[in-house]
C-alpha cells in the first residue's frame, strides 16, 4: 500500500470538480487498501452469525455466513487461531478457526471489551477493570495483567483494539475524548491521532481488526445499515477512511473482528544419508542446509535420516549435505504443495592425495629417487601407495602408466630401472590407496630427462636439461634449467661471449603467451623463472595445457605443463 501523486490542472474549483476529486481520491485509495487476507467479524448476542470476507475486489467484498456465535471481542494469531471473548461483565474466553466453531478455553479475570494479538501474545482491552487499559492474557489461566493504562490522565476508552507485526504498534479507536484512530507503543505509551472519527452519523466503531497495514474498523451501536470503513496506515497522519459494506444491515449492537492472513502452504522434506564407504548404513551428523527466500537447517539422526519440516511450498531452493571426509552433496529443488521425500542420498568418500612428489636423479644418471608427503587430512584410513613412471606426453593419459611400486607403506621409492629406459622425458605419479579398494586422484611429481649416453660424452651434441615444477600446477610454477660454458659459447653468434636467453610461453593454439628474458647468464648453474599464469597484461590466463620453450641463440627446446585451477 502506498500513497498516489496527482497532477491537477489549474481549473476553478466548482462544487462537481471537488467531488470529483474526492472521489478520484477515495477510488484511488480503494484500490490499495485490497489485502491478501481474511476479515472474520461477528456481533455481540446469540443469534447473528458470525461473517468473513478474502476481501477479494475491495471495497465491493463478499460477505460469507459462517457459525453463528455471541462475539464482543475477536483476534486472531498469524496461523489462523480466532480467540473470541463473549460476555458483558464476565468475559469468556473462545478458541476457534474459520471453520471450526469456538470452544471455552478460560474465563478472563477482567472484562474485556476488545482484543489483540501480537507478539506471541493474546491483549485485550477493558473498559470496567480499575485501572482501565490494555492488558495481557494467559490463555490457560485467564489471568489479565495491566500493560498500559491508556486511561488515567487520558480519558481514553479503546473499544476497538488490534496489532499490526508491519510496525510493532497497537491500533485502537475510540469514541471518548479526544475521538479518532490512534497508533499505540505499548513499550512507551506514546499514542499518536491518525485521524478523527468515521464519516457516519450516529456510527461508533466497536471492532477493529489490522491485516497488511490496513485498519479495518465495524461500526456498530449506531444506527442500522452504517458501513464499515478502512484506514491505510501507509498514509500516516490526516488520512481518510474508506467505507467497504456491512454485512449486518439491520443490527447495531457491539461486536469484534479478526484479521487472519493467507496461510502460507508448507511441505517437509526428507531423506536418508550414507557414505559410499558402507552403503546402506545410515551416516549421522550430517549438515543439512536448504537455502532459498527462507533458510532450513537440521542434522541427520543417528540412521542417517533427516526431515525438515515447515518449509514454504512453491518455491526455489538450493541442498547442500556435508560431512567430513566426504564429498558435499548440492541439488537444486523446485517445492510445490506436496512433501517431498528424496529417498536414498550417497555422499562420495573424499580420498586425500599425496602431496609434494619430487623426483631426483642421481650423479650417475643410473637411479631415480621419488619422495612424497603423506595426505593432509587423516579422514580416512590410509593403507597404501601405488607408484607409476610414464613419458611426460602421456601425463594425462593413464592407460599409458607404468606401474613401478605396488602396495607401499613407506613415502619414497627408487626407481633403479632408469638406467634401462631409452632417452626421453619422463616424470612419475604416487597414488593413494584407502580402504575399500578408494583411489585419490594421483599426484605428479616433476618432469626427469633421461639424456641419450653416448662413447665420448664430450663429443655428442651439447645437452641442457629443461624442466618445470610442479606440473600440474595452480596457481605458479617454476621453470628451471642448466647451461654449460660450452652451451653458452658454442650457442654465441661472438665466440666465448655470452648469449642471451628466453623462456617463452605458449597457449595450445601456438599464440605467445608471455616471455621471459635472462641477460647474459652465468654458466654452471641451474637457472629458473616463475611463471604466475598470467599473459603479458598481468591477466589470468585459463586452465589448460601451455608449452613454454628455451631459446639460446639458435637453439630451441620445448615441454608441456598443465595449469589446473
Amino acid at each position: 500500500m502506498s500513497k498516489n501523486t496527482f497532477i491537477l490542472l489549474f481549473i476553478p474549483f466548482t462544487s462537481s470538480i471537488r467531488s470529483l476529486i474526492v472521489f478520484i481520491f477515495l477510488l484511488f485509495n480503494s484500490l490499495n487498501l485490497a489485502a491478501e487476507g481474511t476479515l472474520f467479524v461477528g456481533l455481540e448476542g446469540s443469534t447473528p452469525p458470525t461473517y468473513y470476507s478474502d476481501m477479494t475486489g475491495f471495497p465491493d467484498i463478499n460477505w460469507i455466513s459462517n457459525y453463528s456465535f455471541d462475539v464482543s471481542g475477536a483476534a486472531a494469531t498469524p496461523d489462523g487461531i480466532i480467540y473470541i471473548c463473549e460476555g458483558a461483565f464476565t468475559t469468556h474466553l473462545y478458541e476457534a478457526t474459520l471453520f471450526s466453531s469456538p470452544q471455552q478455553i478460560c474465563t478472563i479475570s477482567e472484562d474485556m471489551s476488545a482484543l489483540a494479538y501480537g507478539n506471541s501474545t493474546l491483549y485485550g482491552f477493558s473498559n470496567y477493570a480499575n485501572p482501565k487499559g490494555i492488558y495481557s492474557i494467559d490463555t490457560t489461566t485467564g489471568t489479565a495483567t495491566l500493560v498500559l493504562d491508556v486511561y488515567t490522565g487520558y480519558g481514553f476508552r479503546f473499544f476497538a483494539l488490534d496489532y499490526n507485526p508491519l510496525d510493532s504498534l497497537f491500533y485502537g479507536y475510540t469514541e471518548y475524548g479526544a475521538s479518532g484512530l490512534y497508533s499505540i507503543n505499548i513499550d512507551t505509551g506514546e499514542m499518536i491521532l491518525l485521524t478523527g472519527t468515521i464519516p457516519a452519523s450516529n456510527g461508533q466503531g466497536r471492532g477493529l481488526a489490522v491485516g497488511d497495514n490496513t485498519v479495518y474498523l465495524t461500526a456498530t451501536r449506531g444506527d442500522d445499515d452504517i458501513p464499515y470503513f478502512a484506514y491505510d496506515i501507509s498514509q500516516g497522519v490526516g488520512g481518510s477512511w474508506v467505507e467497504f459494506p456491512n454485512p449486518y444491515p439491520n443490527h447495531h449492537s457491539t461486536g469484534g473482528a479478526a484479521w487472519i492472513p493467507n496461510q502460507v502452504q508448507t511441505i517437509q522434506i526428507s531423506g536418508n544419508v550414507w557414505g559410499s564407504d558402507e552403503p546402506g548404513v545410515g551416516l549421522a551428523n550430517c549438515d543439512v542446509n536448504l537455502s532459498g527466500d527462507n533458510t532450513y537447517q537440521t542434522q541427520t539422526d543417528l540412521n542417517g535420516d533427516f526431515l525438515i519440516t515447515e518449509v514454504v511450498g512453491n518455491a526455489d531452493y538450493s541442498l547442500e549435505i556435508s560431512h567430513a571426509g566426504f564429498e558435499t552433496y548440492n541439488t537444486f529443488l523446485q517445492t510445490g504443495t506436496d512433501d517431498i521425500d528424496l529417498g536414498t542420498i550417497e555422499l562420495d568418500e573424499l580420498a586425500y592425495p599425496a602431496t609434494e612428489v619430487l623426483a631426483v636423479v642421481n650423479e650417475g644418471n643410473t637411479e631415480v629417487s621419488i619422495t612424497w608427503n603423506s595426505p593432509t587430512s587423516a579422514e580416512r584410513d590410509l593403507e597404501s601407495y601405488d607408484v607409476y613412471r610414464f613419458l611426460e606426453i602421456h601425463n594425462a593419459l593413464p592407460s599409458f602408466w607404468e606401474l613401478i611400486c605396488e602396495g607401499s607403506a613407506d613415502t619414497s621409492f627408487i626407481d633403479t630401472d632408469w638406467i634401462l629406459l631409452e632417452p626421453d622425458i619422463y616424470q612419475y605419479a604416487v597414488v593413494a590407496i584407502y580402504s575399500n579398494g578408494l583411489e585419490a586422484e594421483a599426484a605428479f611429481s616433476n618432469v626427469v630427462e633421461k639424456p641419450p649416453v653416448g662413447v665420448d660424452n664430450s663429443l655428442l651434441h651439447p645437452y641442457i636439461i629443461l624442466t618445470n615444477y610442479p606440473n600440474p600446477f595452480n596457481p605458479e610454477t617454476t621453470i628451471s634449467f642448466n647451461l654449460t660454458a660450452e652451451d653458452v659459447g658454442l650457442r654465441s653468434t661472438s665466440p666465448g661471449q655470452a648469449k642471451d636467453v628466453e623462456i617463452i610461453i605458449y597457449n595450445i593454439k601456438g599464440q605467445k603467451v608471455k616471455e621471459f628474458l635472462i641477460i647474459s647468464p652465468s654458466p654452471g648453474h641451474t637457472l629458473s623463472v616463475t611463471w604466475n599464469g598470467t599473459d603479458e597484461n598481468n591477466n589470468p590466463v585459463a586452465s589448460g595445457i601451455y608449452l613454454y620453450k628455451l631459446k639460446v641463440g639458435d637453439f630451441e627446446k620445448s615441454r608441456k605443463m598443465l595449469m589446473m585451477k
